[in-house]
């Protein structure tokens, strides 16, 4: 059995790669990391752990809004980490089969074809990277294919 991991903003391209990799964890017999980022940089202890707090619950509610649809359905664990996505999803790639992600989330960098959290675990990341387009994706892809990403 394989890991997937999603990178999840709670964006609208975020909810569409956690979908798809549903999907396809459920076809395949893998589970599910969703992983949420939270910058905790100067912030007290206190402020901190209401974060971190604030971050688990809107991850709890996207991962069971986005998980409801899905028949037979993986087991989706969701964990929120403090620090930057790009470096949090990079080391997470470490243990997973699979990393997907959406071509943007709701940083305020702009780039007119990836997003910098895609781009950096596309170059950096120890396994395949599946990018989620704009839009409904209709893929289907053959396993094959996502291992040649």
């Amino acid at each position: 059995m394989g890991l997937v991991v999603v990178g999840v903003d709670g964006s609208a391209q975020s909810r569409l790669a956690l979908a798809w990799a549903l999907e396809y964890a459920a076809e395949r017999g893998c589970t599910v990391e969703a992983i949420m980022t939270v910058d905790t940089e100067g912030l007290d202890h206190e402020e901190r752990a209401l974060a971190v707090a604030e971050a688990d619950l809107r991850l709890a509610s996207v991962v069971a809004d986005v998980l409801a649809p899905v028949v037979g359905a993986p087991v989706v664990a969701h964990h929120v980490v403090p620090g930057d996505p790009a470096v949090v999803l990079v080391n997470a790639s470490r243990a997973a089969d699979l990393v997907v992600l959406g071509t943007h989330g709701m940083s305020k960098i702009s780039n007119p074809v990836l997003g910098s959290v895609s781009l950096a675990c596309i170059r950096l990341g120890s396994c395949p990277v599946v990018v989620i387009p704009p839009g409904k994706p209709e893929l289907v892809l053959e396993e094959e294919v996502v291992l040649r990403v």
